[in-house]
């Protein structure tokens, strides 16, 4: 294995997962708890503010290019995560152009369809239905919460701790609606109305798992 990176030469390199979102709020809070709960440098949640995902793909890739921001030798990953609202819907040529730069960059995508709040109902129930941002899913997950116990949902709050105890249920039923293997995504179909409701966040969440759950003191 390579060398740790660092003053510490004889440490063995430990792999890092970079997790970047376009929005200030819902999904970089969701990360930045997981860190907090692994207790891990090595996922590293970050923000690059754009209103459409295409710019935050185009953007990480002409930053992943710098080698001195990541080392892929060492086993690092990135990831961009982002709601499909309405972007494929308005310039469907334009954000799977960018998706295609992502994938010659080796970047990664969790993508929710409609929305992140879909990934958070998924922890509490799975549907096939469509689904709509806003008020409906809203008002779903309030429901969800009122029936498990739990405090009141509100959009963009910190939910992360109160969603781990559900974390496996959500891993689950999101497989149900996914196909297990990254490399065979129909990002065309994933990202546009057929797609709906969908979403790969179960992917990310269980290769942040692999690396960091298992020994997460241990690094």
């Amino acid at each position: 294995m390579a060398e740790y990176r660092g003053k510490n030469k004889h440490r063995e390199a430990h792999p890092k997962i970079v997790v970047w979102s376009h929005t200030k709020k819902a999904e970089i809070e969701y990360f930045q708890g997981f860190k907090n709960y692994l207790q891990t440098p090595l996922l590293v949640p970050r923000k690059d503010i754009h209103w459409k995902p295409q710019d935050l793909l185009d953007a990480v890739a002409e930053w992943k290019r710098n080698p001195e921001n990541i080392c892929e030798k060492d086993g690092d990953q990135v990831w961009c995560v982002f709601d499909v609202d309405d972007f494929f819907k308005d310039s469907q040529d334009e954000l799977l152009q960018a998706v295609k730069t992502a994938r010659n960059n080796n970047i990664k995508i969790a993508y929710a369809n409609e929305c992140f709040e879909f990934w958070i109902l998924l922890h509490f129930k799975r549907t096939s239905a469509q689904i709509k941002r806003g008020s409906e899913i809203e008002k779903e997950i309030q429901k969800e919460f009122k029936k498990n116990g739990l405090r009141e949902f509100k959009k963009n709050q910190k939910v992360f701790d109160i969603l781990l105890p559900f974390q496996e249920q959500a891993i689950e039923n999101a497989r149900i609606l996914f196909p297990s293997n990254y490399e065979k995504i129909d990002w065309t179909k994933v990202l546009s109305e057929k797609g709906n409701p969908s979403t790969n966040m179960h992917l990310l969440v269980e290769e942040i798992n692999h690396l960091f759950g298992s020994d997460k003191n241990n690094i």
